[in-house]
């Protein structure tokens, strides 16, 4: 928790998630995404590993984001960046700094879905609405996830078991 504060703290007026923001970001692990989505993702419905579970969710909320602007934001989505984190924190190979900086991603991810099922419920006033809040648009954070589900597929290239969970519908 304490790496997640010192994330999320103030540094000459910029806090870390809006450093990680403004920042260009370029793939590395980008063959072991691929790999991970031709093996692993099926066309419909969620993954058998974890893998291939983790990619598919950071895509469709990536999907969602810049493809709809977070209108059809629910609690499938809200769960998927939990879910994301969670269990990127658990593996062992990240850091405690990357660990907090996987939960600083999912966290704003989820929280412009919130901010958008705000606005879209009448919470938020169009005069009040900051429309850089209802979604992320840029590749750079999804990339940043995406890369360290490709660093876990490549120290763990055996398909780690994944269990359906029939409450989602995405």
């Amino acid at each position: 928790m304490v790496l997640l504060n010192k994330l999320k703290k103030k540094d000459g007026g910029v806090s870390a998630i809006e450093k990680l923001i403004n920042e260009p970001y370029s793939q590395q692990y980008f063959d072991e995404c691929k790999f991970i989505w031709k093996n692993y993702v099926p066309e419909r419905g969620q993954c058998t590993c974890l893998q291939g579970e983790l990619l598919r969710e950071i895509e469709l909320i990536r999907y969602e984001a810049q493809d709809n602007g977070n209108v059809n934001w629910d609690d499938d989505y809200s769960y998927f960046c939990d879910f994301i984190a969670r269990s990127l924190s658990e593996q062992p190979m990240f850091s405690g700094e990357e660990k907090a900086e996987i939960d600083a991603i999912m966290q704003h991810l989820k929280g412009c879905g919130q901010y958008a099922v705000a606005f879209a419920s009448g919470d938020i006033s169009e005069n009040d609405l900051d429309p850089d809040r209802l979604a992320y648009t840029a590749d750079n954070l999804y990339d940043i996830i995406n890369d360290k589900i490709g660093k876990l597929q490549r120290e763990h290239p055996e398909p780690v078991p994944y269990e359906h969970i029939p409450e989602i519908s995405r």
